[in-house]
C-alpha cells in the first residue's frame, strides 16, 4: 500500500524545478527574511536529505542512505546538486540553495562562517543566514507534529522507513496546498549554527568552484 501511495503521491507533489515566478518569489522572500539575496531554498538532513523552499514547500527528498551518511556524501550524490551545477555553468549565478556547515561551501550551496568571531561581519552574516535557514527546521517541526510516526524510534528496515518519508512529505504539501493549519503546540527551535561532530569534516576548498563560492559569500558578507 505504502508503495503505491509512494509511486502516485510523490511525483506530483515534490518536485525540484522551480518555474521563473517561483524562484523569483522565493529569492525576494529568503531576502526579506535574512538580507541575503539568492537564496531560493534550503537543505537539510534528518536521516534523509529534503530540500525546501520559502513557502515551507518540500522540493526534494533522498532516502537512498538510510540515515548512515554523511550530509556532504549524500548531498555530493544528489541529482540537486547535479541540477544546481548544471545551472550555475549554464549562466544561472545568482541562485542558490542554503546549508549548514555539514555541507560543502559551493556557488549554487552558502554555508555559515566556521568559527566567526563575535561582532565580527562574518558573525552578523551568520546570524542573517540562521534566519533564512530556521524555515527548513520549522517544515521539521511541522511534519513531526502532523506525522506522530516520524517520532517514534526506527523498527523497521531503512528502505520502507524511506518510503514512509516520502509518503509524509507529499502528503505533507498536499496539506499545504490545501490550505490545512498546521498543529499549533509545535516547538520551533532556533539554534546558531555551530560545527558539530556531525560536520566537523573541512568542507571548504574541496573542488574547483570553492574560491569562486568563499568569493561570493564574502562579497554578500561585506554588503549586508
Amino acid at each position: 500500500m505504502c508503495t503505491a501511495i509512494e509511486k502516485v503521491l510523490c511525483p506530483k507533489h515534490i518536485n525540484f524545478i522551480m518555474s521563473q515566478e517561483e524562484r523569483r518569489a522565493a529569492k525576494n522572500c529568503f531576502y526579506a527574511m535574512s538580507g541575503i539575496p539568492g537564496i531560493i531554498g534550503a537543505v537539510d538532513d534528518t536521516h534523509i536529505q529534503m530540500i525546501c523552499d520559502h513557502t515551507m514547500r518540500i522540493r526534494a527528498v533522498n532516502g537512498c542512505y538510510g540515515g548512515a551518511s554523511h550530509d556532504s556524501h549524500i548531498w555530493n550524490l544528489s541529482d540537486e546538486r547535479l541540477f544546481m551545477k548544471n545551472a550555475y555553468v549554464n549562466g544561472d549565478k545568482s541562485s542558490w540553495l542554503i546549508g549548514d556547515s555539514g555541507y560543502p561551501l559551493e556557488p549554487w550551496i552558502l554555508t555559515s562562517y566556521r568559527s566567526a568571531n563575535e561582532h565580527s561581519a562574518e558573525s552578523r552574516f551568520n546570524k542573517r543566514f540562521c534566519k533564512a535557514r530556521f524555515i527548513i527546521e520549522r517544515v521539521f517541526g511541522v511534519l513531526k507534529g502532523r506525522f506522530l510516526c516520524l517520532l517514534a524510534a526506527r523498527e523497521l528496515h531503512y528502505a520502507p522507513v524511506a518510503q514512509i518519508l516520502n509518503v509524509c512529505y507529499a502528503l505533507h504539501n498536499v496539506c499545504l496546498e490545501h490550505n490545512v493549519e498546521p498543529p499549533t503546540d509545535i516547538a520551533y527551535i532556533e539554534e546558531e549554527m555551530e560545527l558539530t561532530s556531525n560536520t566537523a569534516l573541512d568542507l571548504e576548498g574541496t573542488n574547483q568552484f570553492s574560491a569562486v563560492a568563499q568569493a561570493l559569500r564574502d562579497q554578500i558578507k561585506n554588503n549586508l
